[in-house]
């Protein structure tokens, strides 16, 4: 069990991120589920259900995770956690998992293809990198971009970031409302402020 003064600082983070999410989905008047994503990653968060635990009601947990040995058993350890704090769980790439535990919706990486068949009022993300990744989403089948990598990420380390300026333009070009991804913090979300942009997802922003 982590020390009281660790789940304390998971929340401290998990409010600060919220704060920065509401401003630019403020700012821009944009609609989209939720404003703040904490995406998994065992080896970079080990602690997902305690940072999930720290969450502000109305966020959102997205599983990835995809060759977890366990998946399942984390999803369904993940969806408790989201059903008692009153968040949204969406599954990275496996429909049959969201249906299987009852979550939310469902995350699509770029690589993988399958935003069709899914049921109604199911919630669906995209991953996307590009204007053509952009150009490739049909609005009946997404409701929230993940658009990345705005900054140098840990996740993708040297992969060239898209910058401030040309994730405006890109979020701009969304057909649905976007969540920037990728060394996005509460220090330099602002940078990110305009059209359609609802909000942030993270990995290493949540960690202390």
């Amino acid at each position: 069990m982590l020390h009281k003064a660790k789940l304390e600082g998971f929340a401290t983070r998990a409010d600060k991120l919220a704060a920065a999410a509401r401003s630019l989905k403020r700012q821009s008047s944009v609609t989209a589920p939720f404003s703040l994503a904490f995406l998994t990653d065992q080896k970079r968060a080990p602690q997902a259900q305690q940072i999930a635990g720290a969450l502000p009601r109305g966020a959102a947990v997205i599983l990835r995770d995809y060759g977890h040995k366990r998946r399942a058993k984390l999803a369904a350890q993940l969806k408790s956690i989201c059903a008692a704090r009153g968040l949204f769980l969406l599954i990275g790439a496996d429909l049959a998992l969201a249906e299987d535990i009852g979550a939310d919706g469902v995350h699509f990486p770029s690589w993988y293809e399958g935003a069709r068949n899914v049921p109604p009022g199911t919630i669906k993300t995209a991953a996307c990198h590009s204007a053509a990744d952009l150009n490739g989403i049909k609005t009946e089948d997404i409701d929230v971009v993940l658009l990345s990598p705005a900054f140098p990420t840990a996740s993708h380390l040297g992969a060239p970031a898209l910058g401030a300026d040309n994730f405006r333009r890109l979020a701009s070009l969304s057909p649905r409302p976007v969540l920037a991804l990728g060394g996005v913090n509460e220090n330099n979300a602002e940078q990110l402020s305009g059209a359609n942009v609802a909000g942030i997802a993270a990995i290493g922003a949540f960690l202390i």
